[in-house]
């Protein structure tokens, strides 16, 4: 039978302090002499179990084959559906098998297949390495909760820390996050280290990864050396395993409210800035800030001229007038429909080139089907065919100034897509800032019309690009407007 600590301090006691048999033991504590002869002389603890040695079972032998069969089986399984020692037990206990969940937990556990990731410290000489690696994390955008992918690049001698934020995780915008890098610390390291990312490597791993040819491109311009980690070898670049962890928290907690991507990436970048000045690692005897001033003079120097890393694609305009970029459509000036025009395609920009010429150049959309039509490339078309401007779609979806798309929502007009088309017209010959200006007078009264506009610029009316004729346009009176606003005056 087994006991507790306290009858078992009792027995030892009574037979090593008081010199009693076990049958007075046994008989003044009530207890069985088997029980007593066990604990009196110390042989074994009163919580001690005794071990089994099932090395040699047949039974268990048995098991561990079927568990490391129904592991290899399934080898193949998505990384979120692998096997786990509860989900084994479950496929063992269908198959007939007499045995507990905890039996074959530890089974696994003995048989080591749920090995844990050892690191290995390392320690890096100033300037010899930068590692990288992709995070991602939300910021509000334009009042929009965004995800956004963050690029981080850590100096592990220093550990002296950037990054740079994007949409998505395209190869031009690796690209772009190196030489955003380099150029925050002011030189290049020796190596950079990776993980076999798609954007750099064509195929293979580690020391048999084969590089995409832009990724070579930039390996020869900054004058590095890429070294591709091996697969579950987290531990070859340890100084950037936390990084991600660390911008997210220093950067992006609590969620930054931003205008634009722009102001976001400078809020990061003082942040970085930030940590890089005022936080010191705890195994390490010097700063950040003091490491890094020594690290940068190790660097190599950055080349002359820094690597344009755009994806240049060339494309026939549609009859639309758009080029297509991952299910966007992008427009273009009438004068280039069906030629082949040139796409340089950056993080958050598009421009359009012809013959080396640049024609335009659009902000990139982040969502598909959210097209880019610019109004402007389509007035030529819509005064020579006035009855699809109200069914337009450049001017129902169009890419406006705020004031412009304000005066589409506050104009109650019938016509007020040709009043659009006319003040777009107006454009043409009026300084977008004055014109603007005047869209912006005529929204505040709350009933805005080309009319009300062409005054605040005191232009003649009607208009004279008459972009139908059909449709008549009287000189507004607004004398009403004066007797109104006196009337107010005199009753304060």
């Amino acid at each position: 039978m087994g006991i507790d600590n306290n009858l078992y301090k009792q027995i030892r006691r009574l037979f090593t302090v008081d010199g009693l048999s076990q049958r007075e033991i046994a008989k003044k504590l009530g207890l069985s002499r088997p029980t007593v002869k066990k604990y009196c002389e110390g042989e074994c603890l009163h919580d001690e179990r005794k071990a089994y040695d099932t090395s040699n079972s047949p039974s268990r032998e048995n098991i561990e084959n079927r568990i490391t069969k129904i592991i290899e089986d399934n080898k193949e399984s998505p990384k979120k559906q692998k096997l786990d020692a509860q989900i084994i037990w479950r496929m063992l206990t269908e198959e007939g098998y007499k045995i507990g969940e905890s039996t074959i937990r530890k089974y696994i556990q003995q048989m080591r297949i749920d090995k844990p990731e050892i690191f290995i410290p390392l320690e890096f000489e100033p300037g010899e390495a930068m590692e990288f690696d992709w995070g991602d994390a939300y910021a509000i955008i334009a009042e929009v909760k965004t995800k956004v992918s963050m690029f981080c690049a850590v100096l592990p001698y220093s550990y002296g820390i950037h990054s740079t934020v994007f949409s998505d995780k395209v190869g031009v915008c690796f690209y772009t996050g190196h030489i955003k890098a380099f150029e925050f610390f002011g030189g290049v390291p020796l190596k950079c280290i990776y993980d076999n990312l798609k954007t750099a490597v064509l195929k293979g791993f580690g020391k048999d990864a084969v590089k995409q040819e832009k990724f070579k491109t930039l390996e020869a311009h900054y004058a590095f050396e890429a070294v591709f980690c091996n697969v579950a070898a987290g531990w070859e670049k340890g100084a950037v395993e936390n990084l991600v962890a660390i911008v997210r928290s220093i950067a992006f907690t609590p969620m930054p409210r931003v205008k634009d991507f722009a102001e976001l990436q400078e809020h990061v970048t003082q942040k970085c800035v930030e940590y890089c000045e005022n936080h010191k690692i705890k195994t390490r005897k010097d700063s950040i800030k003091e490491m890094l001033e020594e690290e940068k003079k190790h660097l190599l120097p950055l080349p002359l001229k820094p690597l344009d890393p755009c994806e240049e694609i060339k494309t026939k305009v549609n009859k639309d007038l758009t080029v297509r970029v991952n299910n966007v459509k992008y427009s273009v000036p009438e004068r280039y429909a069906e030629l082949y025009v040139t796409l340089k395609i950056a993080p958050f920009h598009i421009d359009i080139y012809y013959e080396g010429k640049h024609v335009f150049k659009h902000k990139k959309a982040f969502n598909q089907n959210d097209h880019q039509y610019i109004p402007e490339h389509y007035l030529d078309i819509l005064m020579s065919k006035p009855r699809a401007i109200n069914n337009a779609l450049p001017l129902k979806k169009g890419v406006m100034p705020k004031e412009i798309s304000n005066f589409t929502n506050l104009c109650k007009s019938r016509d007020k897509n040709y009043q659009l088309v006319q003040i777009l017209l107006l454009g043409r010959k009026i300084e977008n800032e004055k014109l603007l200006w005047a869209v912006k007078q005529a929204n505040s009264t709350g009933v805005p019309s080309y009319n009300l506009i062409c005054f605040y610029l005191n232009l003649s009316l009607p208009n004279e690009s008459n972009v139908h004729s059909d449709i008549p346009i009287d000189k507004a009176d607004f004398s009403q407007y004066d007797n109104l606003i006196g009337g107010i005056e005199n009753y304060e």
